[in-house]
């Protein structure tokens, strides 16, 4: 009898999961195992209303062991643990598992699907889900209690949970967002600068502009921010919504660009490791959106596993470039966004995603 090829699957989140339902879709007994750290994906798109409405955990937190067995009872497997190397070279990983046990997992293919982390857990898994979970509530009830509040950053997380704030406490609180750049969503959707600047303002939301934080230090009476222009404020909550870190400890750092993100070529493979495939945030040089992985990356990676995992000779489909869409709601009432380069209006960004966070995806993907 033929040794059954075994696929392993570092991660298991969007990527992840859109890896084992690529895979145990091929029509090919393929034995899959899925290592994560988190027993649960987390639906990090809703992160934002989350904070403002933590008793939603439901609706943001899925068993990823339930989606592997209803993708593939026999073939699939979970395993809970943290990878703490893996060898290319060898075909071999390391994990650690609950009990801090090191164990070996030999595999065939092995598929770097381990995403990033943000610098506060709330919008981000790092470790068990129950980690995350605890830093929504702890905010959610500092926030209650807070006066005044600094949201750190200028990217889309950082605009949509000043949004949150503004809805709900614009009109009894001090909030403030420090986008450290030109304007809020400069860096990734300049256009939509100037309409974000004006609804977070209408939203009674104080943006600054060209101001970084250089420390944030826990005082007696809350928190102190230096900027870089020499400024300093006492606020009783700062939000960092700012910035991600890739998930690639395990990995060799050569294969590793100066960020730390793993560096495939245009048909997501690893050079010089034919069997090693990567999918998701932890790329290099991708924008780390789910519209980049379900409209770029998934297309190319089922083409790849096809043919490198089923050794077909089919014609590869390299990376192509990320269209430019981008929806980014400012509280319940509508947002920002644009779809192929046209703008959108806020009461349609409000349809496609204000009003409920699309929330009612995270069962779609992860069930």
């Amino acid at each position: 009898m033929d040794k059954q090829t075994h696929v392993v699957i570092i991660g298991g989140s969007f990527a992840g999961v859109r890896a084992a339902e690529t895979i145990l879709g091929m029509g090919k007994q393929i034995k899959v195992t899925m290592i994560s750290a988190s027993s649960h994906a987390y639906f990090c798109v809703a992160a934002p209303r989350f904070l403002i409405e933590p008793e939603i955990t439901n609706k943001v937190f899925f068993s990823v062991k339930e989606k592997l067995q209803k993708l593939d009872r026999s073939n699939a497997s979970f395993l809970l643990g943290r990878v703490e190397t893996a060898n290319f070279n060898d075909n071999v990983i390391v994990y650690k598992d609950e009990e801090g046990k090191e164990i070996s997992l030999d595999y065939d293919y092995l598929v770097v699907a381990t995403g990033t982390r943000s610098h506060h857990p709330a919008f981000k898994l790092e470790g068990s889900h129950e980690i995350t979970k605890h830093a929504v509530t702890t905010m959610n009830e500092e926030i209650e209690k807070a006066s005044k509040i600094i949201v750190l950053g200028g990217g889309a997380t950082a605009v949509e949970v000043a949004g949150e704030l503004g809805e709900k406490y614009g009109k009894k609180k001090h909030i403030s967002i420090y986008t450290g750049s030109e304007g809020p969503l400069k860096r990734w959707l300049p256009s939509l600068s100037d309409a974000a600047t004006q609804q977070l303002e209408n939203l009674d939301i104080k943006v600054v502009n060209n101001v970084r934080s250089t420390s944030e230090k826990k005082t007696k009476n809350g928190w102190e921010v230096s900027f870089n222009d020499g400024t300093t404020e006492i606020v009783d909550l700062i939000v960092p919504a700012y910035g991600l870190v890739p998930n690639t400890e395990c990995i060799d750092q050569e294969l590793l660009d100066s960020q730390g993100y793993l560096v495939t070529n245009e048909n997501l493979i690893v050079e010089s490791y034919p069997n090693v495939l990567a999918l998701g945030d932890v790329i290099s040089g991708r924008p780390c959106t789910i519209v980049d992985l379900d409209q770029v990356q998934v297309p190319t990676f089922c083409s790849t596993a096809y043919n490198v995992i089923l050794d077909q000779t089919q014609a590869m489909r390299p990376l192509k470039k990320t269209p430019k869409i981008g929806l980014v709601p400012i509280s319940r009432k509508g947002g920002v966004g644009v779809i192929f380069g046209w703008c959108l209006p806020s009461f349609l960004v409000k349809f496609l995603k204000s009003k409920d966070f699309m929330i009612p995806r995270g069962s779609k993907t992860f069930t």
